[in-house]
């Protein structure tokens, strides 16, 4: 490749974080497939993060990721139990070696840091908040350079009190601190739930399959796909474990095409006109703080059909209510949309946008803004047609779910008794005043205060 195509190229370039095992097991398998694809190289350098020594062990000889990818850090070497507060200190504590270790890995110059992680597990939640900090504090106060900061945040599965807790005091934590431009850029929450019911149903024969290997359910007996969804508590026992394990497995590709969506727009590349030209720092200059993101894939749009608005209309309407990647409201009112239509040159069109505006009017909340990216390549055969829209803060039934298991754990352990209330520091390292305020914080962002 040309040193023209090279430069513009590597402005776009970011470098990835998988913090805890969720998100370092999502970078893994991003590399893995880049490799084997042959991806364009979107991503500088990475490195995986985690408290629990077995997790980076096992995360090395899954994904074949070198020593000097990954980081155990903290005071024990067993993780952090979903205490975020431990997840929080441990993180600062190692902020020299963490900057030492991506500085080695050559994050100098990137356009900003996509972090990978789940917002339930300990490491994950308490880290993230903390690594968005330490980022912040040295590129913006120490180098005064301005660096955009990107969370792909995996929801906890159903039923999960814990995770529900660990899960608001994420969201408020990265939210209060972009009040103070030490926060994420944008938030961008998946699913596991969603994610798995999509897979469930679009690949039911791989699926059946894949569960009959790894946990011997029979699909063929199974008449309600709710009920594959695993709905553990905490203490579950092994076999919930490794059926919230296997589902994983299921969902990650899912996740990973949508990254790859993500980071593709504004690399330029042979062959490929972008309209306007986008990055992940438009998507957060433009979006609000946290969006849920649909992704249809090899849309069958025909232009030689006609009727192409009809056409436009049941594409965005197909995206929003059956492409989520976090359950959204028929009615979701969303604040603010971003969509992004790519594909072959013959089908993709700037003079679509006001259709396509049109047919997501009945999602956006009154006064709403929505902004466009068309991007077209050369190629038709090896690049479909795909839709992704970004809704910024819309309502999601999964978080009002979030919002009662952890006010329901709280309130268990609430009360006048200084040995019940000894469960907030014990478990979580917080206050219960806290936890409530993380509640409070989440509910009014997305308008649940009625639960």
């Amino acid at each position: 490749m040309n040193e023209e195509i090279d430069e513009p190229s590597r402005a776009a370039e970011v470098f990835a974080i998988g913090i805890g095992e969720c998100g370092s097991n999502l970078v893994g398998a991003y590399l893995k497939q880049a490799r084997e694809q042959r991806l364009p190289p979107r991503i500088r350098g990475y490195l995986c993060l985690n408290t629990n020594r077995t997790d980076i062990q096992k995360l090395r000889q899954k994904y074949g990721i070198p020593k000097e990818n990954t980081l155990l850090y903290g005071e024990s070497e067993i993780g952090c139990g979903g205490n975020f507060t431990d997840g929080y200190y441990y993180a600062i504590k190692s902020k020299e070696i963490i900057i030492e270790q991506l500085k080695e890995l050559g994050y100098e110059g990137v356009s900003g840091f996509v972090i990978f992680t789940s917002t339930g597990g300990g490491t994950g939640c308490g880290g993230t908040p903390a690594l968005i900090e330490i980022l912040k504090e040295r590129f913006q106060e120490q180098e005064k350079r301005r660096v955009f900061t990107y969370v792909f945040g995996i929801l906890p599965f159903k039923d999960q009190s814990s995770e529900a807790v660990n899960t608001v005091w994420a969201l408020s934590t990265l939210l209060r601190a972009q009040l103070e431009d030490r926060g994420a850029d944008l938030v961008c929450l998946l699913s596991n739930r969603a994610m798995l019911r999509r897979v469930l149903a679009w690949r039911k024969g791989e699926v059946s399959d894949f569960l009959q290997r790894q946990l011997s359910i029979d699909f063929a007996k199974i008449t309600d796909v709710e009920s594959l969804v695993p709905s553990t508590t905490d203490g579950a026992d092994a076999v919930s474990k490794a059926q919230e394990s296997a589902f994983v497995e299921l969902v990650n590709p899912l996740a990973l095409r949508f990254v790859e969506q993500m980071l593709s727009p504004g690399v330029v590349e042979p062959g490929k006109d972008v309209f306007p030209t986008s990055d992940l720092a438009d998507y957060a200059r433009k979006l609000d703080p946290i969006v849920v993101p649909c992704l249809y894939s090899d849309v069958g749009l025909i232009p030689s059909a006609g009727n192409i608005p009809q056409q436009l209309r049941n594409m965005v309407k197909y995206a929003v209510e059956h492409c989520s990647f976090a359950e959204v409201d028929k009615d979701t009112t969303a604040s603010s949309i971003y969509y992004t239509f790519s594909g072959a040159r013959e089908f993709i069109r700037a003079e679509y946008d006001p259709h396509i505006k049109e047919a997501l009017r009945p999602y956006l909340a009154p006064g709403a803004a929505v902004t466009p990216c068309f991007v077209s390549y050369e190629d038709s055969d090896a690049n479909p047609i795909d839709f992704v829209v970004l809704l910024g803060l819309p309502k999601i039934p999964e978080i009002k779910d979030i919002i009662t298991s952890a006010t329901q754990l709280v309130d268990l352990h609430a009360g006048p008794s200084p040995l019940r209330r000894g469960w907030f520091r014990k478990s979580k390292g917080s206050s219960e005043e806290e936890l409530r305020t993380a509640i409070q914080d989440v509910a009014e962002l997305f308008g649940l205060l009625q639960l």
